[in-house]
């Protein structure tokens, strides 16, 4: 996807490429792109060929840069990774060498590039900027990335990250709370040539809540802006963010910090749901304590909502039913927290459009704990994947969902030496499954029978003695194709 955005219509992406227009995965989900392109099909149809260019937007140090508030020094690691050849669906890459890269924003290489398919791009980014990651050539298609950090002592304990994205015009971020010595942060990142315009509405219980603090928030050119969701307002239990920009595009999280007392009771960010639609299925929630299940109503119409769970065994009600109805605007949490332990998938189905994630936490008893969010994701129609990079031991698990009917997939893990392993598993109708993928240094998932909506997580989790860390980060399709659509002149 080329980021250097001209123009834009708020649900789609209209920025100017030199090779066509750029689709994400093989349908017209993702970022679009036009130009001219030599040889280009007759007007009225189209020629679709591998991407030659893709980037990737990452937050990059979430707890610095707002001006009054103290920095945290959180060590954080992006890495990033183009998806080995066997997972690109029969996709066969342009031939022109090419190179996959990461700088920091506005300008300096972060890391060596590397051009091998299944190799990970790892460096440390310590400076308060957000990362842009690129493709270029035959390393263009099926890019991946993502950022994490792991802090294993002190008020900030947590095992934490997110998956980079691609920017965009208007995010649903669900995430934070009301508890005491709760602090949520909004990241904005602009990978444009322009300075973009924001605007960010918080909803709670009572629906949106306005504030001058929250209008007209400007994200400089090539640069961040971070600010804290308490300026808009700070009592509301069960916070979601609209945020809307103008005159570009930008990549946006929800950085959520929690100091229960003097106890960290944990950290993690929270990236952009899908769009709001009255089916949304949440990937990878792996329960094990107090867990709740967040849906907002972004249309000013009354909900009526049901929330179920996909087991390994198919779909199940929530313990007390799982519907509930949700005033236009509101928020709504749903505790699921006397769920077996496990990891599942979470539907929720409405009458009109709705967005939704879900938290869970690990606490012992007198302990520190941590939390994590995983949010409701576009079905996998092409490649998703994930680079796997960490400092210390980490285990990690593949928590996959289908829904509306089965699915055969394929899991490709490439280790640190380059090696690939291909697994194969069949999910059953609305139904979940998990796999293990400890050691590997990037997993991608891609489905190869069947008809069932395909959707994906990596769960990551760490423990010690004073318990269990964890980190959720939901997968979505990497770009892999361009179409070059004919223009013709026509005279009057």
């Amino acid at each position: 996807m080329n980021v250097s955005a001209s123009g834009l219509v708020r649900t789609s992406l209209v920025a100017l490429a030199g090779v066509g227009l750029v689709v994400a995965a093989t349908h017209g989900q993702g970022a679009l792109a036009f130009g001219s392109s030599a040889g280009a099909a007759p007007a009225g149809s189209g020629a679709t060929n591998p991407v030659r260019s893709s980037s990737l937007v990452c937050p990059g140090p979430e707890l610095k840069g707002i001006k009054g508030v103290d920095d945290a020094d959180v060590p954080v690691r992006v890495a990033a990774a183009a998806a080995p050849l066997r997972a690109l669906t029969g996709l066969q890459p342009t031939t022109a060498a090419g190179e996959l890269s990461a700088a920091r924003m506005p300008s300096g290489a972060l890391g060596a590039p590397v051009t091998d398919r299944g190799a990970n791009l790892s460096a440390d980014q310590s400076t308060a900027a957000g990362v842009l990651v690129s493709g270029s050539e035959s390393m263009a298609a099926g890019v991946a990335a993502a950022q994490s950090w792991l802090v294993p002592s002190g008020d900030l304990r947590s095992l934490g990250g997110a998956p980079c994205g691609q920017p965009g015009a208007e995010f649903w971020i669900l995430a934070g709370g009301g508890d005491p010595g709760r602090q949520e942060r909004l990241v904005l990142t602009n990978p444009g040539g322009n300075p973009v315009t924001v605007d960010a509405t918080l909803h709670g219980a009572d629906g949106p809540v306005s504030s001058p603090n929250g209008k007209d928030i400007v994200v400089p050119a090539h640069g961040r802006t971070s600010f804290l969701l308490d300026s808009i307002s700070g009592d509301l239990a069960s916070p979601v963010v609209h945020v809307v920009a103008e005159g570009g595009v930008v990549g946006a999280v929800v950085n959520d910090t929690w100091l229960d007392g003097t106890r960290a009771a944990g950290s993690d960010d929270a990236v952009p749901a899908a769009q709001p639609s009255r089916d949304q299925v949440i990937p990878a929630v792996t329960v094990a304590g107090r867990s709740v299940l967040r849906v907002a109503v972004p249309g000013d119409s009354e909900a009526v909502v049901q929330a179920r769970v996909l087991t390994a065994e198919g779909a199940r009600a929530l313990p007390g039913g799982g519907v509930i109805r949700i005033d236009g605007g509101a928020v709504r949490d749903i505790d699921l927290s006397k769920l077996p332990a496990g990891n599942v998938g979470i539907q929720v189905r409405a009458d009109v459009p709705v967005v939704a994630a879900a938290m869970v936490t690990r606490a012992l008893p007198g302990k520190p704990g941590d939390l994590a969010w995983t949010t409701s994701t576009p079905p996998i129609t092409g490649v998703a994947g994930l680079p796997l990079v960490s400092s210390t031991p980490v285990q990690r698990f593949l928590a996959m969902t289908s829904s509306g009917d089965t699915a055969g997939v394929e899991i490709v893990t490439v280790d640190a030496k380059g090696v690939e392993t291909s697994h194969r598993q069949q999910l059953g109708v609305d139904a979940s499954g998990v796999l293990e993928v400890t050691g590997a240094a990037s997993v991608w998932v891609h489905r190869v029978s069947g008809q069932g909506q395909l959707r994906a997580g990596v769960v990551s989790v760490q423990s010690d003695a004073s318990g269990q860390l964890i980190s959720i980060a939901p997968l979505r399709d990497t770009v892999l194709r361009t179409t070059s659509i004919g223009l013709r002149e026509v005279t009057q």
